[in-house]
């Protein structure tokens, strides 16, 4: 009997969970490289970019008419929300309708609706240019936060504390991007949550839910993200809030089914939510992270919906509660002169993974910069334990023990 064939469209570095879907499915792949651990267990792979919709369906075109006829596609952690609703509603496959995806992966809409539909969420203003910056910022209050619109991963966002930072402040956030309009994002203090989980037939079903932490004043004013710690330290009744509000921001935007990804922060005793995406978090977020906190499995049973199969309930469900930390590798800004520990690590507890940020790797000789965004760092660990005390306890040992020497640049700094 045939396999069941289904089509990721993109790669957001999660590829080492092919190996346990190859086992079930016949997978092909859309995506700008093919270098991640994993992509071996892809039957068909074409080079496109995955975020350019036409790309995209054009590949998905390709590959059908080779024969390689998918029967259900999806993201692989990373925002191809757009792409994957066209290449589904074109070959009449399971997703979400389009204007669904734009609405959710385009800033300015997605915070539109959330204010219309009294979706708690920072206050925000669209601008078009740095003239009308300067006018619309006074209707949000300093310290504000800029965006890109289209953007994700913190890339391109900046705090802007003054009104005399807001020039460079702009430059920095069109610059990440092609477009010269940006978001006004009213600055929330308060801890950021992950939550993540499964729509079916409009019903919320969460999987996972992590702190996220950020090193604020060593990176200000980008927002460098470390990583994630499971379990989080909230109340039974703030996680049920976590999952509330994430539901109600998923039918907002019009998402009855799918994965659904959650940004949120508890500011004044109150859940707001940041971020809402049709996606798995990612790198590796919902593939691995979760369900070695957990067990559960949201990546099976989101291919059962869109493969039309019943669903099995038991992957939603978590079946423990264990540590996990995802903490990413700074090193000093400079030239590496020396990296250590790499092979130690693997036999210190909890040891779960490290994997370089970039490929090739970084190596003696190449050049370190302080970074602007979580995937600027060097590498990330995965790391678990019995509960959070313990996995945190391994974490900082790995970390310790992973030495990544530069010279003293202040050039680079």
């Amino acid at each position: 009997m045939r396999k069941r064939r289904i089509l990721f469209c993109g790669n957001g570095n999660s590829a080492e969970i092919l190996k346990d879907l190859n086992k079930d499915y016949e997978i092909y792949m859309i995506a700008e490289f093919k270098h991640d651990i994993g992509m071996q267990y892809i039957t068909k792979f074409v080079r496109a970019d995955p975020i350019d919709p036409k790309s995209a369906l054009e590949a998905a075109c390709y590959l059908y008419e080779k024969g390689y006829e998918f029967e259900a596609v999806f993201s692989l952690c990373i925002d191809t929300a757009i792409s994957v609703s066209i290449i589904a509603e074109y070959f009449n496959l399971f997703g979400i309708p389009y204007e669904v995806a734009v609405n959710s992966t385009i800033k300015s809409n997605r915070s539109k609706i959330f204010e219309e539909n009294n979706i708690p969420s920072p206050k925000y203003r669209i601008v078009n240019s740095y003239a009308e910056l300067l006018e619309r910022a006074i209707d949000v209050e300093f310290p504000l936060v800029l965006k890109p619109i289209n953007l994700y991963g913190s890339i391109g966002v900046v705090l802007v504390e003054s009104k005399q930072d807001l020039y460079e402040a702009y430059k920095y956030c069109t610059n990440a991007t092609n477009e010269k309009s940006v978001i006004v994002n009213e600055y929330l203090k308060g801890t950021e949550y992950s939550s993540e989980g499964l729509m079916i037939d409009g019903k919320f079903h969460l999987t996972g839910l992590s702190e996220r932490v950020f090193h604020y004043e060593k990176y200000k004013p980008h927002f460098v993200e470390v990583g994630d710690i499971i379990p989080t330290l909230l109340a039974d009744q703030e996680k049920r809030m976590c999952s509330k509000v994430t539901e109600e921001a998923a039918l907002a935007l019009g998402i009855k089914n799918g994965i659904v990804k959650g940004d949120l922060i508890l500011h004044n005793k109150q859940i707001k939510v940041l971020e809402i995406t049709p996606r798995l978090g990612g790198p590796r977020f919902g593939t691995e992270m979760i369900p070695l906190s957990n067990g559960t499995n949201i990546l099976r049973a989101a291919i059962q919906q869109a493969l039309h199969e019943e669903i099995d309930y038991n992957y939603l469900n978590p079946k423990y509660e264990k540590g996990m930390v995802n903490r990413t590798i700074f090193a000093q800004p400079g030239i590496i002169t020396n990296i250590e520990g790499l092979e130690e690590i693997k036999n210190l507890p909890g040891y779960y993974d490290f994997k370089w940020w970039k490929f090739p790797p970084y190596s003696v000789g190449d050049i370190v910069k302080k970074p602007r965004n979580m995937a600027e760092g060097i590498g990330y660990i995965i790391v678990t334990g019995k509960d959070r005390k313990e996995a945190s306890k391994n974490a900082n040992l790995i970390e310790q023990t992973i030495r990544i020497i530069t010279t003293k640049n202040e050039v680079l700094k």
